[in-house]
């Protein structure tokens, strides 16, 4: 009698599916769109080194921009959520002396 075992797959995910959905983000880019210029590398308004997250803020900044163009959505500054942009609202309003 013959015991046959079942294959088992990887827990984990393989890079590949990962950089073909970025390759196919980036061949499908739209001219002028925040993701091609995510494509192309990081930026002063996008300054991730990882491809990943600068696609997944390009997307943002790309749907937010539709949105408001519909009237639906209010235009987001293009260096909302990078660290030196939370630190310049401080910066411009700084405490008057007591």
């Amino acid at each position: 009698m013959t015991h046959s075992t079942p294959e088992t797959t990887s827990a984990t995910p393989s890079a590949a599916p990962a950089a073909a959905a970025s390759s196919s983000a980036c061949a499908d880019a739209a001219p002028g769109s925040h993701v091609e210029a995510a494509c192309e590398g990081p930026t002063e308004d996008n300054p991730s080194l990882s491809l990943k997250k600068r696609l997944k803020r390009a997307h943002f900044f790309d749907e937010r921009e539709q949105l408001a163009a519909a009237g639906m959505a209010v235009p987001v500054a293009s260096d909302a959520g990078l660290p030196h942009a939370a630190e310049a609202p401080e910066q411009a309003n700084p405490r008057e002396p007591v």
